[in-house]
């Protein structure tokens, strides 16, 4: 028997699982608008289509119909060429020296620029994993997979990104322009 939602109900689900799930869809999407679209649609597929059982299902199902979503529309974009949002806020620390400040923030970029280029579903699978901190049951509930299989697909995943931030250093080296501080530092 499928859920029953008032109004009230919808309103506190998307107030308690809105920013995560936009963290969600951002991180596989690359794009703030198209993850805020993405989750909006999910909760109008709460409340006209909820899942059965109790509400304590209904936060699995959401990741499930977010990362479904996310995906689709990478599926149909299939633009992965744009360059990934980068906020400096993420990897500058105050405490850090300057010089260490700017490694990070080298290091961060070249990170979501390497993550950008990855095939949808290996980036979705990292997404969930790393940033948003989905345990493997969860990215499996959410994939539809089995937890055997989620994990092989992680770590097909992580050396697919190990790959190109290999090779994203090794052009660094051969082309002091691209990474002028690289160098100057070494």
């Amino acid at each position: 028997m499928p859920l029953s939602l008032t109004e009230h109900d919808l309103g506190r689900l998307m107030k308690a699982m809105g920013p995560r799930l936009l963290a969600l869809a951002r991180g596989i999407c690359r794009d703030t608008a198209v993850a805020e679209d993405v989750v909006q649609e999910a909760f109008v597929k709460l409340w006209n289509t909820p899942p059965d059982g109790p509400e304590q299902v209904v936060p699995s199902w959401l990741k499930r119909v977010v990362v479904n979503l996310s995906i689709n529309h990478l599926r149909r974009r299939k633009n992965t060429e744009s360059l990934p949002e980068f906020s400096e806020d993420r990897a500058l620390r105050h405490d850090e020296p300057p010089e260490r400040q700017i490694d990070l923030t080298d290091n961060m970029r070249r990170l979501e620029a390497a993550l950008g280029r990855l095939p949808d579903d290996k980036r979705a699978i990292l997404v969930m994993k790393v940033y948003d901190e989905m345990s493997y049951e969860e990215i499996a509930k959410a994939m539809d997979i089995p937890i055997g299989t989620v994990m092989s697909r992680l770590n097909r995943a992580r050396a697919a990104l190990k790959d190109l931030m290999e090779a994203d250093l090794k052009h660094a080296d051969a082309d002091p322009l691209i990474f002028p501080l690289r160098r100057a530092q070494g």
